[in-house]
């Protein structure tokens, strides 16, 4: 028996409300080519928002976008590390997944 592998939450959203993720990118986008930060910068501050709200499905995917626009595991880490600002709890997750995805 064959398993079929598993859609991430990302693509189950984009078949449910395919609209609302349309949407959803085009705000993105805006919002990324409004602002004066390089993708680097725009990556790392997201991590840093995403390690405050403990959320490790996009923590996973800004930690791969950063490094993509060149951030060092070291900078992702920093970023991570602001939300110790917010309370402890809240970057224990990071680093384990920054661990995870960048083994160096």
């Amino acid at each position: 028996m064959t398993t079929m592998p598993q859609k991430n939450v990302w693509e189950i959203f984009m078949e449910e409300c395919p609209n609302v993720a349309e949407a959803y990118l085009k705000l993105s986008k805006e919002i990324a080519v409004h602002g004066g930060l390089d993708e680097k910068t725009r990556c790392l501050i997201l991590v840093g928002i995403f390690s405050t709200t403990r959320d490790p499905i996009a923590l996973r995917h800004y930690i791969g976008l950063a490094t993509k626009a060149g951030a060092t595991k070291k900078e992702i880490e920093a970023a991570a590390l602001l939300a110790f600002n917010t309370g402890v709890t809240n970057a224990e997750l990071s680093i384990p997944l920054i661990s995870e995805l960048l083994k160096k």
